[in-house]
């Protein structure tokens, strides 16, 4: 299939402006490629013969972006488009290929006469006029600029298609709506994907509060029963003692008089103080201190107790 010849972009869209101008007015560097990554740019790595095609790609891309109402944003290494929070990173490069170095005539005429010359050395033992280890002038492998342009979207996004490049018979620029499609797709499913986070992340810290609210709950029950078995003790002791103090005979009466007799006076004192820390005085105390029986439980679980945790997450 015949290419379509190529009609230049009088007036690139804003947004590529910028790249556009650096592609048409920067010579290439020494392999012939031109690198617009500084700021402002789109990112773009292309052999020279390219930059028109990249240009009438980036134009259509932006125009077509707009029309789906997105805007094109250069950030310097690539592009990007965003809708509400959710952002999708492309670019638009050439394809490389690592090629075995092919000297030209002149550089294997070079290194015979090298190799001569230094042969000459070896049978002089001119030892300055040898290289150990040399090698031969050029590198072994180079990297060729195809001419083939990909674009690419940068985005974990499943199954879905991200990459469109030149084939035999497709050309990037010809599936510039195709590539805007994918873009919008790939950013639903960003969007999905992050609500899904959310939403997981939202049930964590719901599980979390209430796995608090339930950690809060079991202390303040720690707290109420080491109370009451405090008073049930208590009372224990106190009806004990009763049952021995009515088990004496009836002589047997507090006095000053007689150690048996302070005895009786001090566990007298003894069932005083029990009856004090056991009353509903004192229960009304404990009561109310440090909200452990509030009018309105804050530590209330409608759903009760949360599960336990099983595993690393959840």
């Amino acid at each position: 299939m015949a290419d379509t010849p190529l009609v230049p972009v009088e007036c690139p869209h804003k947004t590529v402006a910028k790249t556009a101008k650096f592609l048409r007015t920067r010579k290439p560097n020494k392999e012939g490629v031109l690198r617009a990554t500084e700021p402002g740019h789109c990112g773009v790595i292309i052999s020279a013969p390219s930059a028109e095609r990249s240009i009438v790609i980036l134009d259509a891309l932006a125009r077509g972006l707009e029309e789906v109402g997105l805007i094109l944003t250069a950030e310097g290494d690539k592009m990007s488009v965003q809708r509400n929070s959710d952002r999708v990173k492309f670019t638009l490069l050439e394809r490389t290929k690592r090629m075995k170095y092919v000297p030209t005539p002149e550089e294997v005429a070079r290194e015979e006469r090298r190799k001569e010359k230094e042969a000459r050395s070896w049978r002089r033992n001119d030892w300055d006029g040898i290289s150990f280890g040399s090698r031969p002038p050029w590198p072994e492998y180079v990297t060729e600029w195809t001419a083939q342009l990909v674009f690419s979207i940068d985005a974990w996004a499943d199954g879905l298609r991200k990459t469109w490049g030149d084939g035999k018979t497709q050309r990037v620029e010809r599936m510039v709506p195709d590539i805007v499609a994918g873009i919008e797709l790939v950013l639903e499913t960003v969007r999905v994907r992050r609500e899904e986070s959310e939403e997981r992340e939202r049930r964590w810290q719901e599980l979390q509060r209430r796995r608090k609210l339930a950690h809060a709950r079991k202390e303040r029950e720690e707290k109420r029963l080491v109370h009451l078995d405090r008073i049930v003790k208590l009372r224990r002791e106190a009806r004990e003692i009763r049952d021995w103090l009515a088990s004496l005979p009836d002589d047997a009466k507090p006095s000053e008089d007689n150690d048996l007799g302070r005895m009786l006076i001090w566990v007298g004192q003894r069932l005083g103080e029990i009856d004090r820390q056991t009353g509903i005085e004192a229960a009304r105390s404990f009561a109310g201190t440090g909200d452990l029986f509030p009018e309105i439980d804050e530590l209330q679980d409608p759903l009760g107790d949360p599960p336990e945790r099983n595993g690393w997450y959840y």
